[in-house]
């Protein structure tokens, strides 16, 4: 009788690596052939048709297609809209990372005991995640309202002068980055919670015995441990934040308004491509657009090396 609990995966009974044959190479390889056809023709052919869109003046009109070589960068890089739409997004991005990593941390710590009263909070945190964000944004419309919202009700117990939210240029964005972490912060909290999860127990009680306090524990030895999944957030938070769209769309209604103060670059992309039909002229914006999110990246690897410590 075969002993199952013997065999692997990959080896043959007698403990011998199984072979495999130019059949099952074929097979996977059609098996997989969707996949990459799917993303060949939704990924990879949209983005090169952009780079190549992006020598070129097309416009939807039927203005005839003229090889424009750097034109539309020069414009691009001469247009007043354009670097207000690039200082909004890294405001957004510098709005939303720190607070999603420090939020989802307190959150987490608060929330990490294993009851029954608890797993409900689990799931009320997680629950404006899964909700749709154009339905929602029309709730915290009427939440912004300046007359008779509910937020400068909640500021009126404490005395605070009511607020304009979104129809202040000052306050517009930081209204916006309210929403977003308000919708995004549960999927943090429950990664932070599986990653306080996997910390040993026995290094937390020795530290302690040791006399180190709670602030030296967290430091010393919860902040390295919690590291690799920080580091993940950030990543996770920065492509969420880059590809901030519908929040923007809505809450702003579709203007970027007030006094562009809400124009990031995806929503002017939108404009010029799908308002203005200057498709050429929105493929350098999105060219520019990956290159900050390249460079952005670079940086975010560079700083890894110095506070992220793996296992």
């Amino acid at each position: 009788m075969l002993n199952i609990s013997r065999v692997r995966v990959g080896t043959s009974t007698s403990g011998t690596p199984a072979k495999t044959s130019p059949k099952d190479g074929w097979r996977a390889f059609l098996l997989l052939l969707p996949a990459f056809a799917f993303v060949f023709i939704f990924v990879y052919l949209p983005a090169g048709m952009s780079l190549v869109l992006g020598f070129f003046h097309y416009h939807l009109a039927g203005v005839d297609t003229t090889f424009g070589g750097l034109t539309d960068f020069k414009e691009a890089l001469t247009y007043p809209v354009f670097w207000i739409a690039v200082r909004n997004t890294l405001y957004y991005a510098l709005l939303m990372i720190p607070t999603t990593l420090i939020g989802a941390v307190l959150i987490a710590f608060l929330i990490q005991k294993q009851t029954r009263i608890y797993a409900i909070i689990r799931t009320a945190v997680l629950l404006p995640y899964i909700t749709p964000v154009i339905a929602t944004t029309i709730s915290w419309l009427w939440m912004f309202n300046p007359q008779y919202g509910v937020l400068n009700a909640f500021l009126g117990l404490f005395h605070i002068p009511p607020s304009q939210w979104l129809l202040s240029p000052a306050m517009a964005m930081p209204s916006v980055a309210l929403y977003s972490l308000w919708h995004n912060l549960g999927f943090a909290v429950v990664i932070v919670l599986a990653a306080l999860g996997n910390v040993p127990k026995p290094v937390m009680e020795a530290a302690a015995i040791e006399g180190c306090n709670s602030w030296q524990r967290f430091w010393k030895i919860l902040l390295p441990f919690l590291s690799p999944t920080l580091f993940f957030l950030v990543i996770i938070t920065s492509i969420t934040t880059f590809q901030a769209f519908s929040q923007v769309y809505a809450l702003s209604g579709g203007l970027g308004g007030p006094e562009y103060a809400t124009t990031t670059l995806l929503l002017l992309l939108y404009q010029t491509a799908f308002q203005y039909f200057h498709f050429s002229y929105a493929a350098t914006m999105a060219i520019f657009l990956v290159l900050i999110i390249l460079i952005f990246t670079l940086i975010q690897n560079w700083l890894a090396k110095r506070w992220v410590f793996y296992d």
